[in-house]
């Protein structure tokens, strides 16, 4: 590794379906990373690209554009040389991705990686084992997106076996826009395509025991938080399958705006929290999971810790 000055500051960007994320870090002599900064943006990209056109429309790019800017801004203030930038569902859907990049980049020198669902397997991976031992475990990783839910089997600490299903929250929103349905019909549409997700548990757990179940994403860091607000738990670090279809109970009887006004959840996230609560516990339930723990890390550090192994060995 060449010689350089700790600690050293470096950045990731989430591109995802419902927001864009970037977390600011810094990398010490002995390896570690210290989170210094979270920026969010309500950018929704999966709005287009799931939908009939398939593209992302030239007042969201430009949305992304101010975002990226912003985001150039902040780098700058702060030093840091050392990015990566990943994409995930929204822009492997979107028919002008390339488009999208090529804004981006122009508008603030940043250059987006749009990854696959195995990548974004690993990377989530690298994010829940920094914060929990999985090295003797048999464990299911659940992130839920705003595109996509991810599904990765570990054991002994080596993934097994990742597969990306089209059960994201956006999407699946998108889609009883699409066919004029309301928000009660979801658990059904929701049924409709969980086939593949069985299959998928059964064909890489086979016959082992589960001895533990992970959920990362930014609705389940809040599903974890209204645990503790609205069932009266003492903490927000893990949750049963019983108390998720408490807490469905309790969001779906409200409306988008009281779930606004008085669980002051973000616009963005009053509307997407039900879908996200409804396909995780379907998940549960195909693999028959009582017990599920939320690190708060997901996709957003697996980018940033990674990228300080690559500084590392460069």
């Amino acid at each position: 590794m060449r010689s350089m000055i700790y600690p050293v500051p470096l950045a990731a960007i989430d591109i995802g379906s419902n927001a864009i994320r970037l977390i600011l870090g810094e990398l010490d002599q002995h390896g570690d990373v210290r989170t210094v900064k979270r920026v969010r943006e309500s950018v929704r990209l999966g709005k287009d690209a799931f939908s009939g056109t398939g593209e992302i429309s030239e007042k969201t790019i430009d949305r992304a554009v101010a975002s990226f800017r912003k985001f150039r801004g902040i780098l700058k203030d702060k030093g840091v040389t050392y990015v990566r930038a990943v994409a995930t569902s929204a822009l492997r859907d979107a028919k002008n991705r390339n488009d999208f990049v090529a804004k981006i980049k122009d508008a603030s020198g940043i250059t987006i990686q749009i990854i696959d669902g195995v990548e974004e397997g690993r990377l989530i991976y690298s994010a829940i084992a920094s914060r929990l031992d999985l090295s003797e475990e048999n464990s299911l990783l659940i992130d839920i997106g705003g595109g996509s839910a991810e599904i990765t089997y570990t054991s002994e600490g080596q993934i097994r076996g990742t597969q990306t299903f089209k059960l994201g929250t956006v999407r699946m929103l998108q889609l009883l826009e699409d066919k004029g349905l309301k928000e009660k019909h979801l658990k059904g549409l929701i049924q409709e395509r969980m086939g593949e997700v069985t299959s998928f548990i059964k064909d890489v757990v086979k016959k082992d025991e589960l001895d533990s179940a992970v959920g990362t994403g930014g609705n389940l860091e809040c599903l974890g938080k209204l645990r503790v607000a609205l069932l009266n738990r003492t903490s927000m670090f893990t949750m049963s399958r019983n108390e998720l279809g408490s807490l469905i109970e309790h969001l779906s009887g409200m409306s988008y705006k009281e779930r606004v006004q008085f669980l002051r959840l973000r616009p963005d996230r009053a509307d997407v929290i039900v879908p996200a609560a409804l396909v995780t516990h379907a998940i549960m339930l195909a693999a028959d999971i009582d017990v599920m723990n939320v690190p708060y890390v997901g996709l957003r550090d697996g980018i940033l810790w990674d990228l300080a192994a690559q500084i590392q060995h460069d």
